[in-house]
């Protein structure tokens, strides 16, 4: 990638996005750009349409530059927003986002600029996170690469001999005894992650797992804990993992939540919120993260949910919060419900739109009233298709007579699409039905 020409943090702050992002996110739509072009090749077919075929290849072209000025204009919007709004922070993450998109690499003489700016405006905050993406690559790197045994691993996934799988699997609890090498039981451990799509009593090596969670090498910790809920972890194993959200490895800490959270399978609050809550505020901003991405919404409490609300706030913690945690809740509480329709307003529909899909379902009957007024109050001024779209059914979820007027008026628009318009008269047809 190549660098600004003056140095800095902001140049660190690029480099490091193309070594610690690794999961592309969606690019600008460009569906009208494909069937125009697709429209062009179905022209090149005949001889006889070269005009044609010149004009669509043309509008392809046109539509492009378009695109390209509408996102430079979109970018310096949002991150004007975030300023005006006293919220630098964002702005900088947003560039960080974008600049780590494979997709986007297109625009990076737009965002390198912005970014450039970014860093004379808020030196400290760009150095900052900078020293966060660095550490955080940092840590990634130090993981060893650990092999399964490839060999060990086949003959227990081939469908043919089964005989050779019992033998298999018979050897790997061998490798995962207390007489094993830790390098041994390592490879064994990333095996058995791998043998678990094969059909065998998993819960046969629970017994030789839990051991391992005690193991005084923080990898095979790591991976005891990773693999515990596919051997048959109970209930009664949760007190022993609950205790390693205290583990001095950061990369033990990371796999903590998951293991809770699938072994207890939405049972057990009492030992697995505290246990959440604490992984949520731990000093390594990376433990928090992944373990914010473990939750899918199976845990609810009056004290959790407030907790989950003031993380949500924090810029670094947004978006993830809203996406795995809030949005998920299957019972959502008024506190939860009121954040989810607070966050309507965000001009990232990548934010708004989960949120408008989180509250199509699960909206507990106190909050069904604040959730009600602020979709009426989010759909009119809504310019995402998706996002308008998640407003209108989860809408259909709450609606009352209050609603009646306003799905009436998109009803009648001559300016509403046909979607909208079958939107609303669904809503007004399950009202009429009520």
């Amino acid at each position: 990638m190549r660098c600004f020409s003056r140095p800095g943090a902001v140049a660190l702050l690029l480099f490091c996005t193309s070594t610690v992002y690794s999961q592309p996110a969606e690019s600008l739509p460009e569906k009208s750009v494909q069937q125009l072009f697709g429209e062009a090749k179905q022209l090149s077919k005949s001889p006889d349409n070269n005009a044609q075929l010149a004009e669509k290849y043309r509008a392809v072209i046109d539509l492009h530059r378009a695109n390209e000025k509408a996102f430079r204009q979109s970018l310096k919007e949002m991150i004007k927003y975030y300023e005006d709004s006293g919220q630098p922070e964002k702005a900088v993450r947003l560039i960080v986002d974008l600049t780590s998109q494979e997709s986007l690499r297109k625009h990076y003489e737009a965002l390198s600029g912005i970014a450039e700016g970014l860093n004379r405006k808020h030196p400290d905050l760009v150095k900052k996170i900078a020293r966060e993406m660095q550490q955080a690559a940092k840590e990634e790197r130090s993981v060893p690469q650990i092999a399964p045994v490839v060999s060990l691993a086949d003959s227990i996934l081939q469908r043919e001999d089964k005989a050779l799988r019992e033998k298999s699997l018979e050897k790997l609890q061998g490798l995962l005894s207390p007489d094993s090498t830790d390098k041994t039981k390592r490879s064994a451990l990333v095996t058995l992650q791998k043998a678990f799509a094969a059909k065998f009593d998993h819960k046969s090596f629970r017994p030789v797992v839990v051991p391992l969670l005690d193991s005084e090498d923080s990898l095979v910790r790591m991976l005891a804990v990773q693999c515990l809920p596919g051997a048959g972890g109970t209930a009664e194993d949760l007190p022993k993992v609950a205790t390693m959200v205290e583990d001095e490895s950061h990369r033990v800490r990371r796999s903590v939540g998951s293991a809770l959270i699938h072994i207890a399978n939405g049972e057990h609050k009492e030992i697995v919120i505290p246990a959440l809550m604490q992984l949520m505020q731990d000093e390594e901003h990376e433990v928090i993260k992944s373990n914010i991405r473990s939750m899918w919404g199976q845990y609810t409490s009056p004290e959790y949910d407030e907790f989950l609300v003031s993380l949500s706030n924090e810029p670094r913690y947004h978006h993830i919060v809203i996406y795995h945690c809030l949005s998920t809740i299957q019972k959502k509480s008024l506190i939860v419900c009121r954040r989810l329709v607070e966050e309507l307003n965000d001009p990232d529909w990548n934010n708004s739109g989960r949120a408008a899909w989180g509250l199509t379902y699960g909206v507990t009957e106190e909050a069904k009233p604040l959730v009600e007024a602020g979709l009426l109050k989010a759909i009119p001024e809504e310019t995402n298709q998706y996002t308008r779209k998640q407003e209108f059914r989860a809408l259909q979820q709450v609606a009352t007579d209050k609603s009646r007027a306003y799905l009436q008026s998109v009803v009648d628009s001559e300016l509403e699409t046909d979607q909208f318009k079958h939107l609303a008269a669904g809503v007004l047809s399950k009202l009429d039905q009520n």
